[in-house]
């Protein structure tokens, strides 16, 4: 079984705090289809420290798989990101289903422990406690980054 190590990208290996001031509402909850829109990608900024981590891991011989909460209709738009910030050779990118609103600790956790099947995922950075919390309930090793 192949050893990977798991990251999440907005927050983590992608600095998003731009995109996700232009998209607060007025009760300060996020406006998701104003966040999660391939134009406003461009706003984004790379997390150069962590993407430097991340290649460093991959020159070790370890696999990258990411796991992301971006809907799977900005597939071709994160890949297109993620490349120009020089995150690439990667194992697989895990998106959330279109429709699908789950908070993400539930759709992350469920969604490695799914990937445990095929992949031996030593760690996940995601820059949610909740999330990393909710992994580490389920025995999976995770860490916060910000």
């Amino acid at each position: 079984m192949k050893r990977v190590v798991s990251f999440d990208i907005d927050g983590v290996l992608v600095n998003s705090e731009d995109r996700l001031r232009m998209c607060i509402k007025g009760d300060n909850g996020v406006n998701w289809d104003c966040f999660l829109d391939c134009d406003k990608l461009p706003l984004d900024k790379p997390k150069p420290r962590i993407i430097e981590y991340l290649n460093f891991i991959r020159s070790r011989g370890f696999a990258i798989i990411i796991v992301t909460g971006r809907r799977e209709s900005m597939r071709e738009c994160t890949i297109k990101q993620l490349n120009s910030f020089g995150v690439y050779g990667f194992e697989g990118l895990f998106m959330r289903p279109d429709g699908n609103t789950e908070p993400d600790p539930i759709y992350k956790s469920r969604m490695i422990r799914n990937l445990l099947r095929e992949f031996h995922i030593l760690v996940h950075f995601d820059d949610n406690p909740n999330t990393v919390s909710t992994l580490l309930n389920t025995g999976i090793d995770a860490v916060v980054i910000s």
